[in-house]
């Protein structure tokens, strides 16, 4: 039986995270994020209102640390880095994690994911339920997706 001492195992797990970000950044090259997540007719300061909005909200009364996941994409987004919206990225800029963290053992970026969409449901479904933009983060990925809600119109 071979014994493999902590240092080879750090520098294993070094060589497996470059390759990982290596792949993701080859992967956001060829797939960029296109302009769905942010449409072009909608104004950046109305984006920024609703979550204002979402930030002073009940539902995420007590919740800094979900706010602070919520402003990280949304101003991700907005500033063109949509595409950069990694979990291991969040983990590092919002969670404090180290840059070699694995997220396949910590588990912190896809949980609090969970529980901001699951806020974001509350939200919009009592306090928010009039807003006239829809800030939603879809499952499986980090890129918030920004909608105008439809008015009912007067019968012209």
């Amino acid at each position: 039986m071979a014994i493999v001492k902590p240092i080879e195992i750090v520098r294993l797990l070094q060589s497996r995270i470059q390759v990982d970000v290596n792949q993701d950044l080859e992967t956001s090259q060829q797939h960029p994020v296109h302009d769905a997540f942010k449409p072009p007719d909608i104004d950046e300061s109305v984006i920024r209102s609703a979550m204002e909005r979402i930030r002073s909200s009940q539902a995420m009364s007590g919740c800094n640390r979900l706010l602070q996941l919520l402003t990280f994409v949304v101003e991700s987004t907005l500033r063109g880095s949509g595409g950069h919206l990694k979990e291991t990225t969040i983990g590092v800029e919002v969670f404090g994690r180290s840059p070699d963290y694995d997220p396949k053992v910590d588990t912190i970026v896809r949980s609090q994911a969970w529980r901001l969409r699951a806020k974001l449901r509350k939200y919009y479904s009592s306090e928010g339920a009039n807003d006239p933009m829809v800030i939603d983060i879809p499952t499986g990925q980090y890129v918030p997706f920004f909608r105008v809600r439809q008015t009912a119109g007067c019968g012209d």
